[in-house]
């Protein structure tokens, strides 16, 4: 017996043949902070350049032909400050970096897990669907041939049966034919006995001749 599994009249949740679905739950995926990053340390170089454009306090001394400039130590030290500070934001950007980096290959790798896992399961969901169809399969042929062998014997028990009933039927015929000679010759010799009283000479007594039996 096959299995269409397009058959709209099938209504069994548990048809052996009907592949099980697995439900692979979606990996969130989530953007990559690099444009934030990059942005951000922009804006710590435009601010330290700004810092060190505007905010530096030069004073300029003319004497004679020397020009003199003179800078003061808090404007060095701003400038030397956010010098270090756009250092640790770019140490700080790398380091987000490869976070992400590390939670992109983590998520990669969740998702690839996940799929395998999914696939497996197929594999081994069609692999029961077709044992399961192979013994169903199995199981009907066997069915099958019992049922022949059954008939086959219950033909052999009906012809026995028929051949006994011929046998039987053929000794009663004969029985009878032999029955039927048996009294042709009783009948026969009955109207034999019946000629010779008939032919005796007559003694002046009358004789009277008993009919012949009926055949």
């Amino acid at each position: 017996m096959t299995h269409d599994p397009n058959d709209p009249n099938r209504t069994d949740p548990n048809d052996p043949v009907k592949p099980k679905e697995t439900y692979v739950e979606p990996v969130e995926r989530r953007s990559s902070p690099l444009p934030l990053i990059i942005g951000v340390l922009l804006a710590l170089a435009l601010a330290y350049f700004v810092l060190q454009r505007f905010m530096g306090d030069d004073t300029v001394a003319v004497e004679g032909d020397t020009t003199t400039v003179t800078t003061e130590e808090p404007a060095a030290e701003a400038a030397d400050d956010a010098a270090a500070a756009a250092d640790d934001a770019a140490e700080a950007a790398g380091e987000a970096a490869d976070a992400a980096e590390d939670a992109a290959t983590a998520t990669g790798a969740a998702v690839e897990d996940a799929a395998d896992d999914a696939a497996e399961a197929a594999g081994e969901a069609a692999d029961a669907a077709g044992e399961a169809a192979d013994d169903a399969a199995t199981a009907t042929g066997e069915a099958v041939d019992d049922a022949a062998a059954e008939a086959g014997a219950a033909a052999d028990a009906a012809a026995t049966e028929a051949e006994n009933a011929a046998d039987a039927a053929a000794t009663a015929a004969g029985e009878a034919a032999d029955a039927a000679g048996e009294a042709a010759d009783d009948a026969a010799d009955a109207l034999d006995d019946a000629i010779s009283v008939e032919e005796e000479p007559a003694t002046g007594t009358t004789t009277t001749t008993p009919p012949a039996p009926a055949n």
